[in-house]
């Protein structure tokens, strides 16, 4: 067979270009997402893209067909998260007592379903493998209350797995599994109290067994790579760390000190290549973040002597945050700017500012991201 070869050079020509504008395109492809409960009346989930740079553009808002607890707030760590290697998310409908399953695609989400939560004001999630449990609030009696999660991502409920926490309403903050799964942990801010629960192979929960905090008021935390678990503690604006061990929690470091007001909102980096790991946390009440190296041994110290490893906009009041999954990125939830300040974690702990992006409802509470 002949071949054209003015036709041949024609095909290479456009080959090599398709070749090129592929190559660039997937250059410029997103790397990651930030997720926001809104918690608005007709309650949504914001959804932004995040670049290789760690700049945030807004995918879309996607309704979870339920009631958020508008401007009372949820008090709270968790009130969204990602299940099943990010393919699935979760969000809390605080008014309406549900949880909102969504499918997770570059373009955005895909309502799934909706479940009741099994309590009243559910405020923050957590998720493990196939298993889901969530934290009702409020009510006549605090609880969590479990779920599992279907191959197509929405939830059924798991019989008989409601439990109390260690007092009826203890203003609990969040609900969280260790890295391995074996233990649940609840934070208590009004009682200083932390419960621990054990999970049992049929994804029922045990407890609670209570013990007390090494601080008060404690409230937001996060695990590290290592295991090492780090709470904030509202009432004197402090952190401590602890090791997990069969459901017993050892203080490492106690009621450490950030200088700021209302430490709540804790992130830690989980990057086992990282030399160090980095701990954050957001001072609500004086718009800065306190950033805490991690030591080997689940001690934490101040990054800065004055606590003030990042200062937010005048009024900014920062809640949630999230950390990139390489973590090379954080982005703190700024709710009175309303907007998301996006900051590059540096190899020493300290950030720098890359962008403040405004435009999200002002009653948000809960951020999740990969």
């Amino acid at each position: 067979m002949k071949i054209n070869s003015g036709r041949l050079l024609i095909a290479i020509a456009i080959l090599t270009m398709t070749s090129g504008l592929f190559l660039t395109t997937s250059v410029a492809q997103t790397t990651g997402a930030v997720f926001v409960n809104a918690n608005a009346t007709n309650n949504q989930v914001w959804m932004y893209k995040r670049a290789k740079n760690g700049n945030l553009s807004l995918v879309g808002s996607f309704s979870t067909q339920g009631v958020g607890g508008g401007n009372t707030g949820l008090s709270s760590q968790g009130g969204v998260a990602l299940g099943s290697g990010n393919k699935f998310l979760y969000a809390v409908n605080a008014s309406s007592n549900e949880i909102t399953a969504f499918q997770v695609k570059s373009t955005g989400l895909t309502f799934i379903g909706k479940v009741a939560s099994g309590g009243t004001f559910p405020n923050s999630i957590a998720v493990f493998g196939n298993l889901l449990y969530v934290l009702n609030s409020q009510g006549t009696s605090a609880n969590i209350t479990g779920f599992k999660i279907q191959s197509n991502g929405s939830l059924r409920a798991l019989s008989n797995s409601t439990r109390p926490l260690s007092a009826a309403l203890p203003k609990p903050a969040q609900v969280g599994f260790t890295p391995d799964g074996a233990t649940l942990i609840v934070a208590e801010i009004n009682t200083n109290n932390i419960d621990t629960y054990s999970i049992g192979l049929d994804g029922r929960a045990t407890g609670p067994t209570v013990q007390a905090s090494a601080g008060s008021g404690p409230f937001g935390f996060a695990f590290d790579n290592g295991g090492h678990l780090v709470i904030s503690e509202v009432t004197m604006s402090s952190a401590s760390s602890y090791t997990v061990s069969g459901g017993v929690l050892h203080v490492v470091t106690g009621a450490l000190k950030d200088f700021g007001k209302a430490a709540c909102w804790v992130a830690n980096t989980s990057n086992p290549t990282l030399p160090q790991q980095y701990s954050y946390i957001t001072n609500t009440g004086s718009d800065t973040v306190s950033g805490f190296a991690i030591a080997a041994d689940g001690s934490i110290s101040l990054l800065d002597a004055d606590g003030k490893t990042a200062v937010l906009v005048a009024g900014a009041h920062p809640l949630d945050m999230a950390i990139s999954s390489d973590s090379k990125y954080l982005y703190v939830l700024e709710q009175l700017l309303p907007g998301i300040a996006s900051f590059v974690i540096q190899p020493d702990g300290s950030l720098v500012q890359i962008q403040d992006l405004p435009g999200i409802p002002s009653t948000s509470y809960g951020m999740t991201g990969y």
